[in-house]
């Protein structure tokens, strides 16, 4: 790809990536989570969320292709799945509803009963779970190369600074914004991950039946 389509490409894979980590749309669940413990503490919880996060997009940029071949799922099989688990997240963030593959209520009852929550829920699956991990493999199988992966990765932590920030300011953004205003975020999130999401399909279907894209 050119430069200036590769620029495109890795700026739409950051916000791919941002929408479905989703920080601004779990930073209230953060937020009562973590009420009452000192702003220290708030930031290492923060921290160790938005590392663990990270640290799992890496691992399947890098290493989800050998997952798939270990499961002889072909990439074209798993961009049309993905494709479809995106859209649905996508549309229960335009409808402002917690993805059912995010948490469960049970995981839920036990973090608000947790000391250290950093690790799980929060890092996963509410902020890397199945849709962020298929997310960055299919993002790593667009790029192909290692070098792009590479790049890839720098746009994995760039996701996970802003996440970090946007937890460790959860408070003041939920009492600045309001939940209107998480809520019109979280929507403008998901119509950017079924956007997406119908590329991948598309793109799979594709792969797996050419001749859908004869004489085009």
């Amino acid at each position: 790809m050119p430069g200036t389509e590769n620029l495109n490409f890795y700026l739409t894979a950051f916000i791919s990536l941002v929408a479905i980590v989703n920080p601004f749309g779990n930073a209230p669940l953060f937020a009562v989570w973590t009420e009452g413990r000192s702003a220290a503490e708030q930031r290492k919880i923060a921290l160790r969320s938005s590392l663990t996060s990270f640290i799992i997009l890496i691992v399947f940029i890098f290493f989800g292709e050998y997952v798939l071949k270990f499961f002889q799922i072909t990439i074209p099989a798993f961009k049309i799945a993905g494709g479809i688990l995106i859209f649905i997240i996508g549309l229960s963030m335009i409808n402002v509803l917690r993805p059912r593959e995010s948490s469960t209520p049970q995981e839920e009852k036990e973090a608000g009963e947790k000391d250290d929550i950093s690790v799980v829920p929060m890092g996963v699956p509410i902020l890397s779970g199945p849709g962020a991990i298929t997310t960055s493999m299919v993002l790593a199988f667009q790029v192909g190369s290692f070098e792009g992966r590479l790049v890839l990765a720098a746009v994995a932590l760039a996701t996970s600074v802003l996440t970090y920030i946007v937890l460790r300011e959860s408070a003041l953004l939920v009492k600045w914004l309001g939940h209107t205003g998480i809520n019109i975020l979280t929507r403008f999130m998901g119509l950017i991950l079924t956007v997406k999401a119908a590329g991948f399909l598309i793109d799979g279907l594709l792969k797996a039946f050419p001749f859908l894209g004869a004489g085009h």
